[in-house]
């Protein structure tokens, strides 16, 4: 089968590679959908050396179960189930994983990292994921493309169950992606007051201003956005700010631009080594707290799938391009060059 891969030299390339094998102890899954995410883009742009190669890529998906193996059905998974997968597979064991946070494992292994990925007509998934099941089922009314867009929308809904959102609260949103966008949409869900999407690319941000109507879209690179939010908020600043821009600077301006007993959640992870961008006195003297976040758990994916199938999230009117595995190379110089929000492979 032909599958994008990160080969040897850790450059990207459609190749040939084996269909994955029948066996007792997994599933095999013919992905539906599968899309470009995020980690899959600084790939693209700069390699990526946690991915051990060669490795077939991809992680977001939704497809159908083709083949159950006797763990599967013992654990509840039939052919012809629709399902999507949380790709990051805890151990079960470890102390985070027995604490309900997976995600944290002190063994993780992922789906397009350490397992074969998704840019492929068909994907194993291995016992220990079959085990933690990390397969979710997917209801009828749940189309495809919409369910390959719930694993991103559960990283960021892991991310805000920290930050206790609720009425009265003004929240700013750094970046004006997918998933600034989902953590805008999330926000208003639970009710805040006022939401700020600050973006500087006009093109982008006016996109997010259609997506999530409700948001406020500021470009940040023509005024200063300290000063903004504050007289957008009465001097008092944002309750909660989220960066979802991996931006250096903007870790520190989050903590200027942030109210007394301000939650900061700093979504993306930054280049090089991370350091030098936390004001310690800012956080002493406004009681700041401080939140990170990598990736995400069933639990938070399942609630997102309910989400979708209440209508209160449409995930699929973020997808702007839909492409066959054959030219998904244009899918990342689309992102690239064209500032796509969201593109979605059909393999």
């Amino acid at each position: 089968m032909k599958a994008l891969i990160l080969n040897e030299d850790r450059q990207m390339e459609l190749q040939e590679m084996p269909e994955p094998q029948k066996k007792d102890n997994n599933l095999i899954v013919r992905v539906k959908s599968a899309s470009i995410c995020g980690t899959d883009m600084r790939t693209f742009l700069k390699g990526n050396n946690k991915i051990d190669v060669p490795r077939i890529l991809g992680h977001e998906c939704a497809g159908e179960i083709i083949h159950s193996g006797k763990l599967g059905q013992e654990n509840g998974y039939q052919k012809g189930d629709r399902v999507t997968v949380a790709p990051a597979v805890g151990c079960g064991h470890c102390r985070p994983c027995k604490s309900g946070h997976t995600n944290m494992c002190d063994d993780l292994k992922t789906i397009g990292f350490q397992y074969e990925g998704v840019f492929a007509p068909y994907v194993e998934i291995p016992e220990r994921a079959i085990r933690m099941h990390n397969v979710i089922k997917l209801a009828d009314k749940v189309d495809f493309d919409n369910a390959t867009l719930v694993e991103p929308a559960a990283c960021a809904l892991n991310g805000q169950h920290f930050l206790n959102i609720g009425p009265s609260d003004n929240v700013v949103v750094y970046g004006s992606g997918l998933i600034g966008c989902i953590h805008a949409e999330l926000a208003l869900l639970q009710g805040a007051d006022k939401v700020f999407i600050l973006e500087p690319v006009e093109k982008r941000g006016k996109i997010a201003q259609k997506m999530v109507p409700n948001a406020v879209y500021i470009n940040n690179a023509e005024i200063d956005a300290v000063e903004e939010i504050k007289k957008r908020t009465d001097g008092h600043g944002a309750d909660v700010v989220i960066v979802a821009a991996s931006v250096p600077k903007l870790h520190t301006e989050a903590q200027e631009i942030a109210a007394k007993l301000g939650r900061i959640l700093l979504f993306g992870g930054l280049p090089g080594d991370g350091k030098g961008f936390i004001d310690s006195n800012l956080i002493h003297y406004k009681e700041l707290q401080i939140f990170g976040v990598h990736a995400t758990t069933v639990k938070y994916m399942q609630q997102i799938l309910n989400m979708v199938e209440q209508g209160k999230l449409d995930l699929k009117k973020y997808i702007e391009r839909i492409l066959p595995l054959e030219e998904i190379i244009d899918g990342f110089t689309s992102i690239r060059d064209e500032n796509v929000m969201k593109v979605v492979i059909h393999p």
